[in-house]
């Protein structure tokens, strides 16, 4: 075999090997933004910031499937989503693209974690053959009270995961691999929730927003799927 032969077939697995990770990182970021999209719009169990006994008991078993559905769905978009404007922004913008990927895989998994700590919480809590209802509204009333250990982890990991991003949008701004539309679409509904009040039109933005990463995993998937990198400018 030649050299130049064997340099041939090393850059012929290097590039199927990129696309086919590539792809695997849009697959990754698409389902999870859609997983955490639709709880977002279903909201099982009680309402937002609603986790009073009699709110959580009737509705125990939809709160522990939707916070585990939108928890592991969070997280794996949080980490894909870093790894795809990584790869989307390998020159310009890269600067960005790793220190918000990296912010934004810690911020998601710390904020994921919380989401499920709390279906777990009020699962247990509200299980009647195991502690009485007394006892139970108690403890959820006392939780309730004194929500530090969930918030120490849920509020520093939903901030980390929303700067994470605006540097990710950024650092698609750069790198021009997506229409100028789309960072700018990201950053607005990243920013959106700080000055929304709770609402069902929040939810809806919430799940617009996770929307926009959707199609950044089609920019990805696209590119991947291209013969060479794709550059659009708008």
């Amino acid at each position: 075999m030649s050299r130049q032969s064997a340099r041939e077939i090393t850059r012929s697995v290097t590039v199927g090997t990129s696309r086919a990770r590539a792809t695997i990182i849009a697959l990754a970021l698409a389902i999870g933004a859609l997983a955490a999209a639709v709880v977002v719009l279903w909201q099982p169990g009680p309402k937002r910031n609603d986790f009073s006994y009699a709110s959580v008991a009737p509705a125990r078993d939809a709160l522990w499937t939707g916070s585990v559905i939108d928890g592991i769905g969070f997280a794996v978009a949080a980490v894909a989503l870093g790894l795809a404007v990584c790869l989307l922004a390998p020159a310009r913008g890269a600067a960005w693209a790793n220190v918000g990927a990296v912010l934004t895989a810690l911020g998601g998994i710390a904020f994921a974690t919380a989401l499920v700590a709390s279906g777990v919480l009020g699962w247990y809590v509200t299980a009647t053959e195991a502690l009485p209802a007394e006892a139970g509204s108690t403890l959820m009333a006392y939780f309730e009270d004194n929500p530090a250990r969930l918030a120490a982890v849920q509020v520093p990991g939903f901030l980390l995961t929303s700067f994470g991003i605006l540097l990710l949008a950024v650092a698609l701004w750069r790198a021009q691999s997506v229409p100028r539309w789309l960072p700018i679409a990201i950053a607005t509904l990243t920013v959106l929730p700080f000055v929304l009040p709770t609402s069902r039109a929040l939810d809806v933005i919430q799940a617009v927003h996770l929307g926009t990463l959707v199609i950044v995993a089609w920019f990805l998937w696209h590119a991947a799927s291209g013969p060479r990198e794709t550059r659009v400018d708008h």
